[in-house]
């Protein structure tokens, strides 16, 4: 059944053919209501509706055409090559460093949790200058203490040090889903701006009282977070079940959708740690085969 809302149409194309959207009428249609009788201009409108499809889960929000979809069969290792035929818009629901020793990444969410960061070749670590009322001792004018890392815990190449901003290296390997649902795993074949781990993705850092909710993430860091969206162009390349990712092929939209990415906070580091255990447990049974 047609809209009756008379920005329906105009805000259709407008977020097809300024962001390549291809929204969901339903979901159009319950997002104008809530516009009221009297909306502010188009483009207040079209960015607003913008900014909720990003934070949406996109199976609910877009409706693609099956050109602008996913294969079904794209996850078939048994074809060796194609290309995507459309623009297809993706949401991503797990990442990881590929490029960095998992241990490594398993340190860098540790230090963030002990209100530790890393500055070129020194660890800073944030200090609660309020203690010193328990008698503990501490020097209340001490606001931070550095030190070199050892030998036995070397600075993490999961991050990189840069002034303000600290973002994992990569490669970086996806689990992205469509807007039909169908879920494939993409791999950064070349470096794409803005996908990436950032400090403020490893663990939310303490505050000055052990509160990790009342510390903010820096404003400078960047990378992505889980519910983000990218835009596969066509010719974009799918090997052995595997979308290839690259700078001229692939971009990202943005967004994040809150309650996975908390999700996904709140699991990653069990999660890294199970597949060390499981690659140390493959190892040890290779060895005694072997033997």
């Amino acid at each position: 059944m047609p809209s009756n809302h008379p920005l329906h149409e105009k805000v259709t194309v407008a977020l097809q053919n300024k962001h390549h959207l291809t929204v969901d009428p339903r979901w159009l249609d319950e997002f104008l209501a809530t516009r009221g009788s009297n909306p502010p201009p188009l483009p207040a409108v079209v960015s607003t509706a913008q900014f909720r499809i990003l934070a949406s889960d996109i199976t609910t929000s877009l409706s693609p055409s099956p050109q602008d979809a996913l294969p079904s069969d794209v996850a078939d290792v048994n074809v060796k090559g194609r290309r995507l035929s459309g623009t297809v818009i993706v949401q991503v629901l797990d990442v990881l460093d590929v490029g960095s020793s998992k241990w490594s990444q398993v340190e860098a969410i540790e230090r963030v949790e002990r209100g530790e960061e890393v500055r070129g070749r020194e660890v800073i670590r944030t200090v609660d200058i309020m203690d010193d009322e328990d008698g503990s001792g501490r020097d209340p004018s001490a606001s931070a203490v550095t030190r070199p890392p050892t030998a036995t815990a070397p600075a993490s190449r999961a991050i990189v040090s840069m002034p303000g901003r600290n973002i994992s290296l990569g490669p970086h390997k996806l689990v992205v889903q469509d807007a039909r649902g169908t879920k494939a795993v993409a791999f950064e074949l070349d470096k794409i701006p803005k996908i990436g781990i950032s400090i403020s993705a490893l663990a939310s850092p303490p505050g000055p009282h052990g509160d990790a909710s009342s510390r903010p993430s820096s404003q400078d860091d960047i990378g992505m977070f889980i519910g983000c969206k990218l835009v596969l162009k066509p010719g974009t390349i799918v090997r052995r079940g595997m979308i290839m990712l690259q700078p001229q092929t692939c971009f990202m939209l943005g967004g994040k959708v809150e309650a996975w990415d908390k999700k996904w906070k709140e699991v990653r580091k069990q999660k890294l740690n199970d597949i060390i255990q499981e690659e140390y447990d493959a190892a040890g049974n290779g060895t005694r085969t072997s033997r």
